[in-house]
């Protein structure tokens, strides 16, 4: 148990400190994690067994193991927060929504965690790896926090898990961007890591699209999307894709129109955007319609480019056509387990934002911290990393907005990892996203390199 604490200081302020971009801008490619009953193996590891008779969360305080409010006079449970929301390129600034809409949840409708009041201890990184191990230090300082939920950090990474790596803490990532959380050994990536979330696109390629050739373009001043794109390119040739044109461009560009004559875009079969989210979304569509091209070119990209800033660009509607991978709910695809999260959301003021894939990102990491930690004192055992890191390790799922199968620990060198598997949706008409197949894996005997 928990003991009481001083109250965070930080307060819960944190839309203050989002980027004043549309609020759909910041999701990297993620998997669809969710699905519903008959999903089928979402984050199996190679050697794991199917669960197919695992079904989705719908209905969170179940999941969690609590209804009601939380009971003031009880100490506290803290959990840790740390988030690259305050720099102008921060990849995921919604995810800290999501956090604190969780936070409002649990307290309201799960009975806190055994009766206790949550509380999360939000820590920002902007661009310093400076900042990043100073989050860590606290937290493996604060004997309060038995587990650190991550939001999409590529700045400092190293600093942050070296820190918290004496004091064994374990910390949890929806989707990761740097492949250095993919070894910490206390981590667990509940959606997808940089490495293996993207490769599929591969397999997607070569079996549902029927692609010969690939325009590949990613914006080259943010690192991950540099690996992501390699990755990608990687695996794609692996495949028996041959003809791969890779192009970078930086994210102060609008008209992309310059690196996508220099990737051939429009003379190859597939354009494929490597991207966590963003303007680069918007101006992707414009500059393709700019040169012709809308209605002549496949267009795959990550999740985060399904949110209003493209909708926008066309139109106030999404793309027609487009292909989009994904590790949690698609917009449009109308599951019960998004549907459960954005009417919860909207309840809250939330509706808009949870549309975008990392609040509900932030959302489901919390949750899933929230249901071990109740585990652990249901069974009158105290919250410490140790109980914590092998609650989850022994868990298969499903994760809260995430994979109704996981097997963390089973990926070899890669400690984190809890699933390679993704989804992908293709944009048939407004509000719409039809499924392509089931779960993808990357090509088979693919392994994607690690730095």
């Amino acid at each position: 148990m928990t003991p009481r604490g001083p109250k965070d200081g930080r307060g819960l302020a944190w839309r203050k400190a989002l980027r004043p971009i549309a609020v759909g801008a910041g999701a990297f490619g993620m998997a669809v994690g969710v699905l519903g009953a008959g999903a089928g193996v979402a984050g199996a590891a190679p050697h794991a067994k199917a669960a197919p008779h695992v079904k989705a969360v719908t209905n969170f305080a179940g999941y969690v193991g609590g209804h009601g409010k939380a009971n003031p006079k009880l100490s506290p449970v803290y959990i840790g927060a740390v988030n690259q929301q305050t720099a102008t390129n921060a990849p995921t600034p919604t995810w800290s929504v999501g956090v604190e809409l969780a936070q409002k949840y649990l307290n309201q409708h799960t009975h806190g965690i055994d009766g206790h009041p949550v509380k999360i201890v939000l820590c920002k990184v902007p661009t310093t790896v400076g900042a990043a191990a100073k989050c860590g230090q606290e937290f493996a300082n604060n004997p309060k926090i038995a587990a650190v939920a991550a939001g999409g950090l590529d700045v400092g990474n190293t600093a942050l898990e070296s820190a918290l790596k004496p004091a064994k803490k374990p910390l949890f990532f929806g989707v990761s961007l740097s492949t250095v959380d993919e070894k910490y050994p206390y981590g667990f990536i509940l959606y997808g890591t940089t490495a293996q979330v993207q490769a599929p696109m591969a397999t997607a390629a070569k079996k549902y699209l029927h692609v010969k050739s690939v325009s590949l373009v990613y914006p080259s001043n943010i690192p991950g999307n540099v690996y992501q794109a390699g990755v990608v390119a990687d695996a794609l040739k692996y495949n028996g894709i041959k003809t791969v044109y890779k192009v970078g461009f930086t994210t102060s560009q609008t008209n992309l129109s310059g690196p996508f004559e220099a990737a051939h875009v429009g003379k190859t079969t597939l354009f494929i955007l490597v991207n966590s989210g963003g303007p680069a979304c918007s101006d992707t569509y414009l500059t393709i319609k700019s040169l012709g091209l809308a209605t002549k070119t496949k267009v795959l990209v990550n999740v985060p480019c399904a949110t209003p800033t493209v909708a926008k660009a066309d139109g106030g509607q999404l793309p027609h056509g487009w292909y989009y991978l994904t590790a949690v709910p698609m917009p449009g695809a109308n599951t019960a387990a998004l549907n459960s999260f954005l009417s919860l959301a909207s309840k809250y003021g939330d509706g808009a934002i949870a549309h975008n894939a990392w609040t509900g990102n932030g959302f489901g990491e919390v949750v899933t911290i929230a249901k071990f930690e109740t585990e652990i004192l249901k069974s009158h055992h105290k919250v410490t990393p140790k109980a914590v890191f092998e609650r989850a390790r022994a868990f298969r799922g499903p994760v809260a907005l995430g994979a109704p199968d996981i097997h963390c620990g089973a990926f070899k060198g890669t400690p984190a990892t809890c699933n390679d598997l993704d989804r992908f949706y293709q944009n048939t008409k407004p509000t719409v996203m039809v499924p392509l197949g089931g779960w993808v894996p990357p090509p088979k005997g693919f392994k994607p390199p690690l730095t």
